[in-house]
Order: structure tokens, then sequence, then C-alpha cells
């Protein structure tokens, strides 16, 4: 089960994107964040439907879930061992690692989450779709997000979305991932089906062909 604290909310505009949109699925909603109930409610029905496991763990993904800060992941945290009765509990955030500072690192170390930092490849690759909401670059913030997650050995993985440009790089891709010190690589095509019924609701990403 993936989490989605932010919904559909996002500090970048990937040029690839076809989940930024979603929020046009809901007009009206101007506050996408999590509620205090409906997370207190969400993590106690998670623990207590893995009642009968060791480790219960739980994703955090987007969006962009740092969107919500750090005081939002101490409430997980705090919530989780109030529930959690002797279990173990497993903690996981997909990032774009833009947000990642030094009192992020800290949390994260501190209560061993494992991170998901999404790059593209290398700076030309991971440029040419992963940018700010301005139309910036983003490569060298990741990388330095990155360096603050190896220095305070904080775990964490890659996962690369695969586009029309970067799938004519295979190599080149896989050995710069290899050299960041990635120990689990994950790659996702980008491609959105399209429906039997067309919606008059977002367009259709086609970008991997």
């Amino acid at each position: 089960m993936m989490t989605k604290p932010s919904g559909p909310l996002c500090n970048l505009d990937c040029k690839y994107c076809f989940y930024l949109e979603k929020e046009r699925l809901y007009p009206g909603t101007t506050d996408w964040g999590m509620s205090d109930e409906v997370l207190e409610s969400f993590i106690r029905q998670h623990i207590e439907a893995h009642a009968q496991l060791p480790v219960v763990s739980f994703a955090w993904q987007g969006g962009e879930p740092t969107l919500r800060g750090v005081e939002f992941f101490e409430r997980v945290v705090a919530l989780q061992q109030q529930y959690a009765e002797g279990r173990e509990i497993e903690n996981a955030i997909q990032t774009n690692g833009i947000l990642i500072d030094d009192e992020c690192r800290t949390f994260l170390a501190e209560h061993k989450f494992l991170v998901g930092l999404s790059i593209d490849g290398p700076e030309a690759l991971h440029d040419r779709y992963r940018v700010d909401r301005g139309g910036q670059p983003t490569f060298r913030d990741v990388m330095r997000a990155l360096e603050l997650l190896k220095k305070h050995k904080v775990a964490f993985n890659t996962l690369t979305v695969v586009n029309q440009e970067n799938v004519k790089h295979p190599l080149e891709v896989y050995r710069f991932l290899r050299e960041t010190g990635s120990g689990f690589i994950q790659f996702i095509p980008v491609v959105e089906r399209a429906a039997e019924v067309p919606s008059p609701i977002g367009r259709i990403a086609w970008l991997f062909r």
C-alpha cells in the first residue's frame, strides 16, 4: 500500500508527468494535505490489518511527500509507536530529493527511513524532463540530496523513469546509477494506458515507445 500525504501536489513540473493533473478530478479542492484524523485512523487500521506479522511496512509517496515537512513525519512516527504494540515498524519514502536538508536527513537517519530517490540518469538525461516549477534543471539539487544521504548513512535506492531520451542510453544510465552507490535500482516506464472510452480529463503520456 502506498500512502500519498500530499495528494498530487509536487514542487517539480516534470515534462512527462501525468499525475499532477489528477487534481482536476476533484474540482474545488484546495487542501490536499492528509488531516491528523485521517492519518491516525490510517496508521491504526494499517497496523491492525497486519496483526499477524512481526513487521509492518509503510510506504509514503506523492506527488512529493516531503512537502508535508519533518513535523508531519514526526507525527507519523509517534502514532506508529502508539499503535505498534510491540511490532517492528518500517518506513520508506519516495522523493525527488529537492527538500532534503540537514533537518530532514537527521530525521530520516534517526528513524531509519528507506529513501527512494528519483533520478533519471546523468545530468543531461535527468534534466531533459525533470525540471522545477520555473522550468529550471534539478540534477544538481538531487545529487546534493544524494550526497547528504550517503554522508549520514541513510539507506537509499534509486527510481528511474524510462523515457524516450534515456531509453537510448541504457548502459550510460545503468553505470551512472551504480556509481551513485545505489544498491537497488528500480525502473518504471512513463506510460499511462489509454481508456477504452476516452476521458475529457487529462492527457495520455506516450513518451515511452
